[in-house]
């Protein structure tokens, strides 16, 4: 198999597994909500959604480009591989997701620094991390089969 098919595969993988990932956070938001979409929309949460899902596809497809080069090229262990692009697109999706809210509300004159930074950056990060790590690892799971099976 060439490289460039390995990644390709892994891209195309790791975007459906994105794309399930991204189902299964907004449907869990919705059930926290009790069942209604107007939480995004009351509390003006739409754009940082939507750059959230921008950031998640983007690293999708850059560590299922790595994530296929090194299950079908380098033969490494597709479980650690799957495990490590999985956590990082979730972490790091986490954290570039709360500087939305930290550049759009975070600094108002009645705040300090630190705590805008405990409200925007971290406590969503804790907390996306927290309940998305156990999702996270189940699709990076699948999408490693997915990939493995080319």
């Amino acid at each position: 198999m060439k490289p460039e098919t390995a990644k390709n595969i892994g891209i195309k993988k790791a975007l459906q597994s994105a794309t399930i990932g991204i189902l299964i956070a907004l449907l869990f938001m919705i059930l926290l909500a009790g069942g209604s979409f107007q939480w995004m929309f009351d509390w003006n949460y739409w754009i940082n959604i939507l750059i959230g899902i921008g950031i998640f596809y983007g690293l999708a497809y850059w560590f299922g480009k790595n994530a296929g080069y090194e299950i079908l090229i380098k033969k490494k262990d597709s479980d650690k591989v799957r495990a490590k692009y999985g956590f990082l697109t979730l972490i790091i999706t986490a954290f570039l997701v709360g500087w939305t809210g930290f550049v759009q509300e975070g600094m108002e004159p009645y705040d300090t620094f630190w705590d805008s930074f405990e409200d925007y950056i971290f406590k969503p990060f804790f907390w996306i991390t927290l309940i998305g790590f156990l999702p996270a690892i189940l699709v990076g799971i699948v999408f490693g089969k997915w990939i493995k099976k080319k």
